[in-house]
């Protein structure tokens, strides 16, 4: 019995020597604290910098879905208000009789065209035209006919004269002239008279330029 006693005792005394059963007032004290391990310091940093670097992404995003609804939001509003305007425009052309619909506006080129051949027509002079024609045109040639387009700026002229060169004293002269270019001797051929038939055409700068 008392083998065992001082057994027991022995067993009690070594546990009081581990350092970590072993604290003040002899009680058993256990050492739950972590350990410092050196090796993992670098990837706690990583992890703690990846947080924080996706909480400012995080941001950034939220931020920019917020400046770009209200970029929309101002887009809109500017689209609502131009065809608010469109319409207004529209109701008061249909209140002065004015057709704006979309088969109206398809032929407006037309007619701004054919305006301004007509405009272009008005300020023609036929008078100043055949005044400068007749100063290129050679005794021993004859016109038959004189065509302008719509625009009044391209002349085709017909004729005839007694030889080819009288053809090409004509289409010299028409050259040399201030407000004749690009004279173009289309055609040529003898007649059954004997004279020789031509077909020119040539370009009339009638606002002088």
């Amino acid at each position: 019995m008392a083998s065992m006693s001082f057994t027991g005792s022995r067993f009690f005394e070594s546990l009081k020597a581990i350092p970590l059963l072993r604290g003040a007032g002899d009680r058993f004290q256990i050492n739950l604290s972590r350990r410092y391990r050196p090796m993992v310091v670098p990837l706690r940093l990583c992890l703690i910098g990846s947080c924080v670097l996706l909480a400012i992404g995080i941001c950034w995003n939220l931020w920019q879905v917020i400046l770009t609804y209200q970029e929309s939001s101002t887009i809109q509003a500017e689209l609502d208000r131009v065809r608010q305007q469109d319409l207004d425009l529209i109701a008061n052309a249909r209140h002065e009789g004015i057709d704006l619909s979309e088969s109206a506006l398809k032929s407006l080129p037309f007619e701004v065209e054919l305006a301004n051949q007509l405009l272009g027509k008005r300020t023609f002079s036929w008078t100043k035209f055949l005044t400068e024609l007749e100063q290129t045109i050679p005794s021993r040639l004859v016109l038959s006919s004189v065509r302008l387009d719509q625009a009044g700026t391209r002349v085709r002229l017909t004729g005839t004269a007694l030889s080819l060169d009288d053809i090409t004293a004509f289409t010299v002269g028409l050259q040399d002239h201030a407000t004749f270019k690009n004279t173009i001797l289309a055609q040529h051929r003898v007649g059954s008279n004997g004279l020789v038939e031509f077909d020119v055409t040539l370009q009339y700068r009638h606002d002088g330029t």
